[in-house]
């Protein structure tokens, strides 16, 4: 009997005790936009639109000088390079399966480079001497899925 009651009452607290998932979505919805205060700003800064206060005449403003360094030749002149990757593999053999899978689906040159640090077989493209070069060659090969796995390299 004592087992019926506890049985009974694990039963009841299950029923009454679980919601929906409708009124768990209800409850999780957010029915207003989040609103956004910023009140980090200083009661000293200047109003744009109060014409009260003095503005400092020239003679007040001091401007400190601009500190250049030179440039060097070798530092304004990037070095760079944008490498995509299209995939990477464990074997040079399963590399080279991809390239002959896949070199009718691009004009590209593929190659396998063997990466030491990661110890895998990678196929790369050449490299771009552009970001925006490299980017817009991977945004193309996503297009083709065996090639949605591309990704860019930057080497200095």
């Amino acid at each position: 009997m004592k087992a019926l009651e506890v049985f009974s009452i694990i039963l009841l607290i299950g029923i009454f005790g679980c919601s929906t998932s409708e009124d768990t979505t209800k409850q999780t919805e957010k029915k207003e936009p989040d609103v956004y205060i910023f009140d980090d700003v200083q009661k000293d800064a200047v109003n744009i639109n109060d014409t009260t206060k003095a503005v400092p005449s020239v003679e007040e403003v001091k401007v400190e000088p601009v500190k250049t360094e030179p440039i060097k030749i070798e530092q304004a002149i990037s070095t760079k390079k944008f490498i995509i990757q299209l995939g990477a593999f464990t074997t040079k053999e399963r590399a080279e399966t991809f390239i002959n899978e896949n070199k009718s689906k691009t004009e590209l040159t593929m190659s396998i480079v063997y990466r030491e640090q990661i110890k895998l077989f990678a196929v790369q493209l050449p490299p771009f001497t552009t970001k925006e070069e490299a980017e817009k060659t991977r945004n193309n090969l996503w297009l083709t899925p065996s090639f949605k796995d591309a990704f860019i390299i930057t080497v200095e």
